[in-house]
């Protein structure tokens, strides 16, 4: 008895010392997974499996049991014609998963806090909601003279920079349905005319930004810019508001930048990744 038991224990000894080679085995498998998820990019979405294993310094066989146990988690899936592999949707269930946990107003506060310190404006953190832009956050501006808006107020789409920020990047079927409505001019400097209100549209789409001077509310000025979500949708718009006797065609240009900056640096932080320009030289 006592040699069996020594033995089953001298056993669990020799297999506690063999964890940690396997341990740092599971270890190395799991990197070169990831390494091989992230080996996919928007520009290239099919991958076979020689390339990946150049690109990951990894033997043909090594990759093709990399994939086969992706395949059947659906991170990955195989094209049957061309044997090439590309990511699974599984991944958007995940990311789904990701995205409920994320908090739009706390993630956005740095960027909303910095750009209050440089602009010593008000600050507003918006989402599109139906034919408005509705403020969820917002950092008033320390000064006497200042834009006093509200958490929760409505913005109309067509005459405030954070509505045309985000009216800008609709669907073109989603633009031509606002416009098609009447349009409520608010002061007389409000842009009313369809015609004149897209060339504004391709204005903002081009310098990544939209202006809006006196069109909401006389004697208020604005500068706002889309936040994008993983998929490219946009999800919020940020926006420097103040007096107009403050903000200056210099001062719009750049507060526009600063917006536009913010604006990248939230969408970032949501998985947006800009697709690249395309170049068309000798086209």
């Amino acid at each position: 008895m006592a040699e069996r038991s020594t033995r089953r224990i001298g056993g669990a000894a020799a297999a506690d010392q063999r964890l940690p080679r396997r341990d740092s085995a599971n270890i190395q498998s799991v990197d070169r997974a990831v390494a091989l998820l992230k080996a996919f990019t928007i520009e290239e979405p099919e991958i076979g499996v020689t390339e990946l294993g150049r690109r990951l310094g990894l033997h043909k066989s090594t990759v093709s049991r990399l994939l086969a146990s992706l395949e059947r988690g659906g991170l990955v899936q195989q094209d049957r014609q061309s044997g090439r592999y590309r990511l699974g949707f599984h991944l958007v269930e995940l990311a789904g998963r990701v995205l409920t946990q994320i908090d739009l107003r706390q993630l956005a506060q740095p960027y909303l806090q910095d750009l209050a310190r440089a602009s010593g404006e008000t600050v507003n953190l918006g989402v599109l909601n139906g034919n408005a832009v509705v403020n969820i956050d917002q950092i008033i501006s320390p000064r006497p003279i200042k834009h006093m808006g509200w958490i929760g107020r409505r913005n109309p789409l067509h005459c405030t920079a954070g509505g045309r920020a985000a009216l800008a990047n609709l669907p073109p079927e989603e633009i031509e349905r606002v416009l098609a409505e009447p349009l409520t001019p608010h002061t007389p400097k409000t842009c009313v005319e369809p015609e004149a209100l897209r060339l504004e549209l391709e204005r903002t789409r081009a310098r990544g930004y939209s202006i809006s001077e006196e069109e909401f509310e006389e004697g208020l000025s604005a500068v706002a810019a889309p936040v994008r979500d993983f998929t490219g949708k946009v999800v919020a718009v940020v926006s420097i508001s103040g007096p107009s006797f403050r903000l200056s065609a210099s001062k719009m240009i750049a507060y526009g930048e600063l917006v536009r900056h913010a604006a990248e640096g939230i969408s970032r932080q949501l998985g947006y990744q800009p697709r690249p320009a395309v170049s068309t030289a000798g086209d």
